[in-house]
C-alpha cells in the first residue's frame, strides 16, 4: 500500500500558500484592510492621506510631537517656530504632545484638520483647532461663531445710520454683515479667508434676502482696504487685534466705530465709548467693547 501522506502534506503547502498570496493581493489592493492600516501606518480601505496642518501663531518655539501618525512622521520631538506651520499626511486619529508652562499636555487630533498653537487668556500655550495653514498669510483666529444675542449687541453698540458702511473681518458664514444689512439696512462687506465660509455666507445672504447689500471677500484681512468703512466689527484674538491696530488707525476715519466681540485693543482706553456683557443662549457670558477713531489732535502753535 502506497503511502499518500507526503502528497497530502504538499497539496496542504500549496493551498496554504494560495491563501496567503490571496490575501496578500487583497491586503495590497485595499480590498481588505491589513494590520497596517488598522494601526495608522498606511492608507486603510477606503481611506486617503489628508493634509493636517499646525500653526505656531505664537513669538516662540514649540515643542511636540505627534504618536499614531504613521512611521514616516515618528513620534521624536519637533520645534515649530514661530509663524511656521508644519503639514503631514496623516490617515487616521492621532495623539500630539506638546510644552506647556513646564508641563506635557496631550490633544487627540483628527486628520485632515488645521491646528494652531496658541495662548490662551492666561498666556499659557494650548492647541485650537481651527487654522487655514496658510504659509503667506496672518492667522488671526480660528473659526468661532458669535452667538446671536453678542451679534445684535454688538450692532446695536454700533449705532448703525442709514449711510453707514459696516466691515467684519473674519465673516465665518456672515452673520454678523447679513444682520446689519437687514435688521439696519445698511451696507456690510464680510472679510474672510477661507473660502468654504465665503461661499456659505453668499449662500446665507442670498437666503435672508440681503444679497444685494452684502458682499463678502475671501482674502488676508491684513491685506484688506477698510479706507470706505465707517464700522469695523471683529471676534479675534488680543495679539490679532495688536497685528491689526496699527492698519485701523491708518485706514479708518475720524468717527468710525470699532466693535470688539471677547477682547480690548491695547492701547486704545481713550477710545473706549462703551462695553457691555451679554449673555449667550447657552448661558455663557460675552464681552463687548465699542471704540471710537477720534478727530486727528491739533498741534498747538
Amino acid at each position: 500500500m502506497t503511502d499518500s501522506r507526503p502528497k497530502l502534506r504538499l497539496d496542504l503547502v500549496l493551498v496554504v500558500s494560495f491563501i496567503a498570496l490571496a490575501a496578500i493581493a487583497l491586503i495590497a489592493s485595499g480590498v481588505v484592510p491589513g494590520v497596517a492600516g488598522r494601526l495608522g501606518l498606511g492608507p486603510a480601505a477606503g481611506a486617503s492621506a489628508s493634509e493636517t496642518t499646525f500653526r505656531n501663531v505664537t513669538n516662540a518655539d514649540v515643542h511636540y510631537s505627534l504618536r499614531g501618525a504613521g512611521p514616516a512622521i515618528g513620534p521624536e520631538l519637533r520645534v515649530l517656530r514661530p509663524g511656521a506651520v508644519d503639514r503631514f499626511r496623516i490617515t487616521t486619529t492621532f495623539e500630539i504632545a506638546y510644552d506647556s508652562a513646564d508641563k506635557t499636555l496631550l490633544l487627540i487630533g483628527t486628520p485632515g484638520k488645521p491646528y494652531s498653537f496658541r495662548l490662551n487668556e492666561k498666556g499659557l500655550l494650548r492647541i485650537y483647532p481651527g487654522s487655514h495653514g496658510r504659509q503667506d498669510a496672518a492667522d488671526l483666529a480660528p473659526f468661532v461663531q458669535s452667538p446671536m444675542p453678542v451679534v445684535e449687541k454688538m450692532l446695536e453698540m454700533a449705532a448703525l445710520k442709514p449711510n453707514d458702511v459696516l466691515y467684519d473681518i473674519g465673516c465665518g458664514d456672515g452673520r454678523i454683515v447679513i444682520a446689519a444689512a437687514k435688521t439696519y439696512g445698511v451696507r456690510a462687506v464680510g472679510i474672510d479667508i477661507v473660502p468654504k465660509m465665503i461661499e456659505e455666507s453668499k449662500a446665507n445672504a442670498k437666503r435672508q434676502g440681503v444679497g444685494t447689500l452684502t458682499r463678502f471677500i475671501c482674502m488676508d484681512a491684513t491685506k484688506a482696504d477698510l479706507s470706505e468703512a465707517t464700522v469695523v466689527t471683529l471676534y479675534l484674538l488680543p495679539e490679532s487685534n495688536d497685528l491689526l491696530r496699527p492698519m485701523l488707525e491708518r485706514e479708518l476715519r475720524p468717527g468710525a466705530r470699532v466693535i470688539s466681540h471677547g477682547y480690548v485693543f491695547s492701547d486704545w482706553e481713550d477710545r473706549l465709548t462703551g462695553k457691555a456683557v451679554v449673555t449667550d443662549e447657552a448661558g455663557e457670558e460675552h464681552s463687548i467693547f465699542a471704540y471710537k477713531i477720534p478727530e486727528p489732535s491739533v498741534p498747538h502753535k
